[in-house]
């Protein structure tokens, strides 16, 4: 394994991750590797389709990631080849003739081929003991670029190759995406390999500026010599920007969906042989662009959701070199991104939930919280994060407002109750909530019950959300741990800021059940939901996220009327699911209320 990865591909070690998911893979179970743009994901199959007898089947999204692929095995003296609707029929003959005779050890396809008879036959008769599917988060449906026919070929493949081993590999994968591709390709928990999306190297900023145009000027001016993509979200952006630019004596190209296949391929080239410094594309640039020295990458439009921003961004510094991630947004960007929602060709579900996607990304654009921490936590909740340092909320000016006595007490709590607690019982407990599920735990008895009564919960919520972003408390399978670096804080050895987050100082809040998730009927909900999703073959979230109950268990709405004021819950929901919800709700006897 070791002498192939320096034989072929001269290196001398294997990057983290890789060596675990080969050995997976060489000890005969499938698996999923789920790694950062620019980690060596493709090696993880490469190198075992080398050890392999026969052809490694690659499924692959794109006709240039494809080539990209193909030529870089090719001038490493490995026989490889692919298949596209491009190709004249003799030279498709060719290919798979050679595929059957055994001569290729790579074949790279799209998902496509599958529809096709002769394609088939070829696999049939030919060798293939492995199946590699690249950019995997295309299978899952709740993938940021799902791809129906990526998900239509399984059955098709495990019949045409039933005992064929599959690898998945893929660089943004959310935990509901994770579990959806080890459902559909049969992959055990213990074969799913993952690395921290972190990349150290991206100095993340969001800016607010209404001059973008300006900024982007000012800020190119500044680096004329250095190498950058600028994302846009229309065509018609991209060729204005373009414009702009060019009045102002920066040289650029562009790529969108609009151009000529010769105009993209030949503005492609002319960025990646650096004889320009400056792209500037809608989303359809950029997968498999081999390019190590961006860097910086400018959003000029905000983005639908953090999978496909977080891919973007990724394409900066694989040199691991410093590199800039600039998020620019205005409101008319969040109108545009529901609109491309209300226009898609999905159902009412999958529309909602788009939406809760671009919730989510709106967070991240508006947060006061370290922004590489919110990134990793997004796509793992479990991930212990510490703050950056270097992104413009950690270098913030507002960080004004003291925390350090409200953060002892928070974490003298979880010392006292020694990890037991999840971070709604943390914030209920502070408090002072008698709840029935705090009084039947007997948590009205600590010694810390009450002693942050004055703050509203938002306020307690900001204060944990700090502690855990900045690496001070660890939030991991729903309870809250202390860690080395909590001894900081408890033992007085630093002081900490945040910014301005109370609204009022000197009021004593009244407490209840409706501020925080009444933890009773949240259990009473995940079983509905359980229930709901058995009896019509879905995921779980698919019917409501966890985040949706806990809404229902604080406000618990009375109606119909009382669930459409909560975010996530859009027709389709209110009309199949909301009432076995309201029900439950009903039942376990909540006044309920209609406003946060």
């Amino acid at each position: 394994m070791e002498a192939i990865l320096k034989e072929y591909f001269g290196y001398e070690k294997f990057r983290y991750g890789q060596q675990e998911i080969i050995e997976n893979i060489l000890a005969g179970d499938n698996a999923l590797g789920i790694l950062p743009t620019g980690s060596g994901k493709s090696l993880c199959y490469q190198i075992p389709g080398l050890m392999f007898e026969g052809t490694t089947l690659v499924i692959s999204p794109l006709i240039s990631l494809m080539q990209d692929q193909v030529d870089s095995l090719k001038r490493r003296g490995i026989s490889a080849e692919c298949i596209n609707s491009t190709m004249a029929k003799r030279d498709l003959n060719d290919v798979m003739g050679r595929l059957v005779r055994g001569e290729l050890q790579f074949l790279y396809v799209a998902p496509e081929r599958f529809n096709n008879e002769e394609f088939k036959t070829a696999v049939r008769h030919a060798e293939i003991p492995f199946v590699a599917f690249d950019e995997a988060h295309c299978i899952s449906k709740w993938g940021h670029d799902f791809r129906p026919s990526y998900q239509s070929i399984i059955p098709e493949l495990k019949a045409l190759l039933p005992d064929v081993q599959i690898i998945a590999v893929t660089a943004t994968a959310t935990e509901e995406v994770e579990e959806n591709i080890q459902e559909l390709l049969n992959i055990k928990n213990n074969a799913v390999f993952k690395t921290s999306v972190r990349r150290d190297n991206l100095k993340l900023s969001v800016n607010g500026t209404y001059q973008r145009e300006q900024f982007i000027l000012s800020y190119i001016k500044e680096r004329l010599e250095q190498s950058g993509i600028i994302y846009v979200s229309t065509r018609a952006e991209v060729e204005k920007l373009s414009v702009y630019l060019t009045d102002n004596n920066i040289e650029n190209v562009i790529y969108h969906g609009g151009l000529g296949k010769k105009e993209r391929n030949d503005n492609q080239q002319k960025f990646v042989s650096d004889e320009v410094k400056i792209v500037i594309a809608t989303n359809a640039f950029g997968m498999g662009i081999d390019k190590p020295d961006i860097r910086y990458i400018i959003h000029f439009n905000l983005p639908g959701d953090l999978e496909s921003y977080y891919q973007e961004i990724g394409r900066a510094g694989r040199d691991s070199r410093p590199s800039d991630c600039i998020l620019l947004s205005t409101q008319r960007d969040v109108n545009l991104q529901q609109f491309f929602i209300d226009r898609a060709t999905a159902t009412d579900q999958y529309k909602d939930h788009m939406r809760e996607k671009l919730d989510l990304m709106l967070q991240y654009n508006k947060t006061s919280k370290c922004l590489s921490s919110f990134i990793v936590k997004y796509f793992n909740h479990d991930e212990y994060v510490e703050a950056c340092g270097q992104c413009s909320s950690c270098l913030s000016a507002e960080r004004t407002e003291p925390m350090t006595s409200e953060a002892r007490l928070i974490l003298e709590l979880v010392q006292e109750t020694d990890g037991q607690l999840s971070k709604e019982l943390v914030i209920q407990v502070l408090r002072g909530e008698n709840a029935d599920n705090i009084v039947a735990r007997g948590l009205d008895s600590q010694e810390r019950f009450g002693v942050l009564d004055s703050y509203r919960t938002s306020d307690v919520n900001h204060l944990v959300e700090e502690l855990i972003m900045r690496g001070y408390v660890h939030c991991a399978g729903n309870r809250m741990h202390l860690v080395e670096k909590s001894l900081d804080i408890l033992n007085r050895k630093v002081k900490l800021y945040t910014v301005p987050y109370r609204k009022h100082y000197n009021e004593r809040v009244n407490v209840s059940t409706d501020s925080s998730p009444n933890e009773i009927l949240y259990d009473k909900l995940l079983s509905t939901r359980k229930n709901l999703a058995d009896k019509h073959k879905l995921d779980e979230d698919a019917i409501f996220t966890d985040q949706i109950l806990k809404e229902f268990a604080k406000k618990m709405p009375q109606s119909k009327q009382d669930m459409m004021h909560i975010q996530g819950v859009g027709n389709y929901k209110l009309k199949h699911y909301c009432p076995y919800f309201l029900e439950e709700i009903r039942e376990h006897g909540g006044s309920g209320v209609t406003s946060g």
